[in-house]
Order: C-alpha cells, then structure tokens, then sequence
C-alpha cells in the first residue's frame, strides 16, 4: 500500500511541485486530526469529530486528491517528447520509496507521533480519567527535572523527607539541573550519586514539605497487571498493563547459544549458526531440527530462548535435536550475549514507527517490562498498580509498546547504595577538609617557629655580646677597685 505509485505527465523537475501539493494538502489533513492538544499535555480539548479512518487510510486518500488535482492541472504543463515513456508526453514515477519523498514522508511519521488517540485506545483522555484516584497520591511524590533552558530532561521520584529523589541518570547534565514540583515549586538540583547499571542517580533539593513514596508496602506484580504512571498533573502521563515479569536485560549476564531459528512443520528449525558460538562447537548445523533442551520438549523459537536465556555464560545444557532421519544428542557450553549477540542484530522497527526510544534502554540487571507509552524525558518517575501500590520507577522506553521498570525491592537497595556512596564521598569531603585545615594550621606554625628560630639566633648573638660586654665591665670594675686599694695604700704611708 505504501509502494503506490502515481504515474503524471510533467516536467521532470515537477516533482517539486508534487511535492509542494502533498505538502499543503498534508498541512490541511494535520491540522484537523491534531486539533486541540494532545493527552501528555497540560491542557486538552475534544477531537474535533469522530473520524473513524486511520493515518494511513488518510494519506492514500490524499494521495488520490493529489493525482487528481495533477491530473487536471496537465493542461497547463507543456509535455516534452520522450519516446521510451508509454502515452503521449514525459512519463514520471512518484514512488513513494523514493529519496526525494523523505522529508514528506518524514512530515506524516511526525503526524503519527503526535496523533491524539482514539476514544478505544487506552492513551485517551476518558481512560487516564479512571485512574485519577489511583495517582492522586503519587502526584506530589513526583517531580519534573528541566534545565535552565525550562526544557523537561526527566520525571523523579520523592524517596525522603529530607530532600532526596531518584530519576534517570543519563538524562541529566553534570550541573544546571532545576527540580520542579507539582505545587509549582522550583529549586536547583545536585547530583550526590549516581549508579551506572541501573542507570539510576540519586538527587537532593533544598525543599520542605516534600512526600515520599512508600518503599516498604509494595507486592510482586503478576503479568496482566494493570499500572499507571503519574505525573505532575492529576491525569497519569501513561497507562498499560504488566507484560514480562521482571528479568535480567544485561547482556553480558545471560546465556546464548548462537542460533537462529524458524517454526516449520516438523519442528523448530536452525537457519543459523553463529561462527564460534556454543551451538557450533557442540556441532549444531543448519536445518537440525531442535527436540528437546536438557529433557525439555521444545515447541517453539520463543520456548527455547526463554529456556537458554534464563541461563548463565558457561552453563551447560543438553540438546536433542533431528538431522535428517536421525537423532542426535549433543552438550553445548553456553557463551555471553553480550559477545555473541552483534551478527544477530537488526534495526529495531520500533525505533522508525513507535516514537523515540531513551538513549540507555538496556543491559539493566533486572527490569519489569510493561506497554506504558512513556517518552524518554518522562522516565524516572513512580510506577503504580490498580491498589495504589508503588511497583517501581520507570527507566526507559525500549520499544514502540515496551518500557521498562526498575522494581521496587530492586530500588531499595539501589538507593541503600547510592546512599552509602554519598555518605562515603561526604566522610572523604569532610576529612579532606580537616586535612587541609591542618595543613593550614602546621604551614602556620613553621612559619612560626621559622621566626622565633631567627629571632632566637638574633638574641643568642645579642646574649653573647652582653655577656662579653658584662665581663669586660667586670674586668675593668676590678682593675678599677684594684686601683682604689693601691691609691688607698699610697696615702696613708
């Protein structure tokens, strides 16, 4: 359908004016579909009707406007002879694959970002409206991190009274960052800590009154589970369900085997195997048939990664696969996906249709993964069940209908350590300071002591000239009453 192609007669360089046509009619179609504000923002209004087509179904139905307004406007383009087109006059095809319909193109994927949903998708308005009293309390245990530009870098969660919030990492400048309340409130923000697996940093900011979210009271969720993420606003910014109980998303700590695989009708087939990998040192080969894995029967593509990826580098696992008529038993040595995984890798299709992904969406030790359509400047923020129970802070958009979530009990201990690490740089600081206090201190005191050493050199040699003086003056007092004596003697002979 996207492939259609339009065939006109005009000039070659008229393809500027198809182009411009698209363009204005574009224009016409995004203003009545974005009409109002959509649901992430401040402030909403009704969709102007209820226009039950979809984006696509609209821009082939531009596209149709566009080849008839062409088609009229022929008579007023001068043909060129071409004797290789079909017809009469210069043949042009508009395909819409080609390079000089990317920025069109590039304008309607901006349209489906944005489009404001529908009354029977979940990311409406009258939806996030049954929520309300789900968040209400979650909402001043959230805050807005923005620059001094005013522009939002993340959500944060309140984790004390005294100031301290969590929020996504890697969305943070070193400094400059401001910390925005629901009340209004604004203040500057520090970094104390940050923790680079979890991609979590722990902040503070010098404001009272703040309310923490409860770390304590949370359960285990269960697929299926309906959550919420709250806001700012009395409306949740997202809502969706639990799809992937929590796991381990590092790559360098799970289990790989080296294959890919197909489902045919016999079975789960290799279509390939990766150079090196365990699976080609065990002597897996492509169009073996997999059985079973360590007893296990194995029944499809999606049974088998679960079944190897639960596992760790280096483990062992026993495979029974079918080659031909024959069955075979082999033992593989599991490696590290983190190392393995590269060949496999594709573009991720969710990246060009499902909006922007967070930068850091990966590798984390353990995450629950859910559908909450979160933009990457609104990860950081609580995660909150249907009980009003805090299931943990979302950290990263990874997919077009997958997020992800740092749980709870994981949070606890990732904010127990990011505390410690503060408390230890605050003790370094501190005796640091002291150090070099008494640096000052001892600086002083030789500079002292270099003084009175001089000083006391000075008085010594003064002391010496003293003493000299005061033995010549007794020197020449006993000469003197020697010679009273003498001249006493004289006059009374």
């Amino acid at each position: 359908m996207m492939n259609k192609i339009i065939k006109v007669k005009m000039h070659a360089p008229a393809w500027l004016i198809v182009f411009a046509v698209a363009i204005i009619g574009a224009v016409s179609f995004s203003s009545a579909e974005t009409k109002g504000r959509y649901v992430s923002d401040e402030l909403t209004e009704e969709e102007a009707g209820n226009d039950d087509k979809g984006l696509i179904e609209k821009f082939n139905d531009q596209l149709g406007k566009l080849g008839k307004l062409l088609e009229r406007a022929q008579d007023f383009w001068v043909d060129e002879p071409d004797n290789g087109a079909q017809g009469k006059g210069f043949g042009l095809d508009l395909d819409l694959n080609d390079p000089r319909m990317a920025d069109l193109m590039q304008f309607y994927q901006a349209q489906l970002d944005k489009r404001r949903p529908s009354r029977n998708e979940k990311d409406h308005r009258s939806v996030f409206a049954e929520y309300k009293p789900v968040i209400k309390s979650y909402v001043q245990s959230t805050a807005r991190i923005i620059n001094k530009n005013d522009k939002q870098l993340s959500l944060a969660t309140v984790v004390s009274h005294g100031g301290l919030l969590v929020t996504k990492a890697s969305e943070l400048p070193p400094k400059g960052i401001l910390c925005e309340l629901s009340d209004g409130r604004r203040a500057e923000a520090k970094i104390l800590s940050t923790d680079s697996r979890w991609d979590i940093a722990l902040i503070k900011v010098e404001l009272l009154g703040l309310k923490p979210v409860d770390l304590e009271g949370s359960k285990q969720v269960e697929l299926g589970t309906f959550l919420a993420a709250s806001g700012l606003d009395e409306y949740p910014i997202a809502v969706g369900v639990a799809s992937v109980t929590p796991r381990n998303l590092s790559a360098n700590e799970r289990g790989f085997l080296g294959i890919g695989m197909e489902n045919t009708e016999q079975g789960v087939k290799v279509n390939q195997v990766q150079r090196g990998s365990g699976a080609a040192e065990a002597g897996v080969e492509v169009g073996d048939i997999i059985l079973k894995i360590d007893g296990q029967p194995i029944n499809s593509p999606s049974e088998l990664a679960k079944s190897v990826s639960g596992r760790k580098p280096k483990d062992q696992i026993k495979i029974l696969l079918k080659r031909g008529d024959d069955e075979k038993d082999l033992t593989a040595i599991l490696g590290s996906r983190g190392q393995s995984v590269p060949q496999f890798r594709g573009p991720d299709p969710s990246a060009q249709f499902g909006g922007p992904l967070s930068e850091n969406r990966k590798d984390f030790p353990n995450a629950l993964q859910h559908d909450l359509t979160l933009r990457p400047n609104e990860c950081g923020g609580p995660l909150i069940d249907l009980d009003g129970k805090l299931v943990g802070v979302n950290i990263a958009r990874g997919g077009r209908v997958k997020s992800y979530a740092i749980p709870v009990a994981d949070l606890k201990d990732v904010i127990s350590k990011l505390n410690d690490q503060r408390n230890v740089s605050t003790d370094l600081g501190n005796l640091e300071k002291t150090l070099g206090s008494l640096d000052e201190q001892s600086d002083l005191i030789e500079g002292s002591l270099k003084d009175v050493r001089k000083r006391r050199e000075q008085l010594l040699r003064e002391l010496e000239e003293f003493e000299v003086k005061l033995r010549g003056l007794k020197k020449e007092r006993e000469e003197t009453l020697r010679a009273i004596e003498k001249a006493k003697s004289s006059s009374r002979e």
